[in-house]
């Protein structure tokens, strides 16, 4: 202990030694093409821990910095020792030599200990070639995907079309049976009537939703949407069902957001037609539209005092084609709700409720400020060539 403290108090007393072009014979030739090597070796030792440092500065998340640090502090460390080497011909400073030395060494222990502890990680890191060969395979599929969404609309829109003529077929002739032969059939048949004209009619309903629904994220270019606008065209068109039920609406100032005004309007329209259709018997409904702004993204709420929904049915009312009431006690497809997630998702957001069975529903939607649809994604891959 006696000898490390004397080693620091005389850490940098330099008269124990000559200096080293007295220590043995030095030629000129020699003592300076040492001198002129340890100096060229420090100033590449230099250079890269400053390269290194650079690099992890511009480049933001590189991946392992810390392994980064650790070799240049090494690197720098290895040069500090050459610098010094070189200048002990004028000044024998082997204390602070050996100090040094000692320091390369627990950092070069410790950057060994960090390659290994790090080795499979970096093993896993993916190369250029592997990024080129990602990126292409993620473009092909990109385009492929375009392609099958396109594909799927064009069903879709053929498909309903080619299922309303017959609707309308059916429709016509049983209105015609009934208006020319009423007369002359029985209660029973007229009933049979009645039913198969609801059902086409329900039928008729579930394809322009289903249409709507393969519609939605169609549109490629965003534009600015006033949702009060949205809000007084979707209250205007459902004023015979709020006179009808006593509805009131309380509606926040909106903002302007970016986004698709047909797509948004379907949003809000599902969402306050939901409140206005499962309202409690006897009670007039009433819905409050909400709005908070956070850093990244607007929140929406839809809230209203109608049935409520059971908590285990939270995730289920969002899935295509689901309903937990019959036909008879409220009209519907189950499509609504599924096609708010829809929207909701391609615009980047999320969409939840809170609901208390009895009390009533508040629906919950987020919209990002800055949306990044699946098209735009498409296009901006369009711009790297594949190889």
């Amino acid at each position: 202990m006696q000898d490390f403290f004397e080693f620091f108090q005389r850490f940098t007393d330099t008269s124990d030694w000559p200096p080293r072009w007295y220590c043995g014979q030095w030629t000129d030739f020699h003592g300076w093409l040492y001198i002129i090597s340890d100096l060229t070796i420090w100033l590449a030792y230099m250079a890269i821990p400053l390269i290194l440092i650079r690099f992890i500065l511009i480049k933001k998340g590189v991946p392992l910095s810390g392994v980064f640090w650790l070799f240049g502090a090494f690197i720098l460390l290895c040069g500090l020792t050459h610098l010094v080497d070189a200048a002990m011909f004028w000044l024998p400073a082997y204390r602070v030599n050996a100090f040094i030395r000692f320091l390369t060494g627990i950092v070069s222990i410790a950057t060994v200990i960090a390659l290994i502890r790090y080795f499979n990680e970096a093993v896993g890191l993916r190369t250029s070639k592997e990024y080129e060969r990602e990126l292409a395979f993620r473009q092909l599929a990109m385009q492929e995907l375009t392609r099958s969404n396109h594909e799927l609309q064009q069903f879709a829109y053929i498909a309903s079309h080619d299922l309303q003529s017959p609707l309308k077929t059916i429709t016509n002739y049983l209105s015609l049976l009934e208006h020319k032969h009423g007369p002359h059939l029985d209660g029973e048949a007229q009933r049979m009537i009645g039913v198969s004209t609801a059902a086409a009619e329900r039928m008729r309903g579930l394809i322009n939703d289903l249409l709507n629904f393969s519609r939605v994220g169609s549109e490629i270019a965003l534009a600015q949407v006033d949702l009060n606008i949205v809000l007084k065209e979707i209250l205007e068109e459902l004023q015979s069902d709020i006179q009808a039920s006593g509805a009131t609406i309380d509606v926040d100032p909106l903002p302007v957001i970016m986004g698709h005004q047909t797509d948004l309007k379907q949003l809000f329209q599902n969402l306050i037609s939901n409140s206005l259709k499962y309202r409690r018997p006897n009670v007039t409904p009433d819905i409050a539209i909400r709005f908070t702004e956070e850093i990244h993204q607007y929140c929406f709420s839809v809230a209203d005092n109608g049935i409520g929904i059971d908590q285990q049915y939270y995730d289920r009312v969002f899935q295509l084609f689901q309903r937990l009431h019959g036909r008879n006690e409220y009209s519907g497809t189950g499509i609504g709700l599924a096609t708010c997630k829809k929207i909701v998702e391609i615009y980047g957001g999320h969409i939840w409720l809170d609901s208390t069975v009895g009390t009533g529903t508040t629906f919950y939607f987020t919209i990002p400020k800055v949306i990044k649809t699946v098209h735009q994604y498409a296009q901006a891959d369009s711009l790297y060539s594949l190889n």
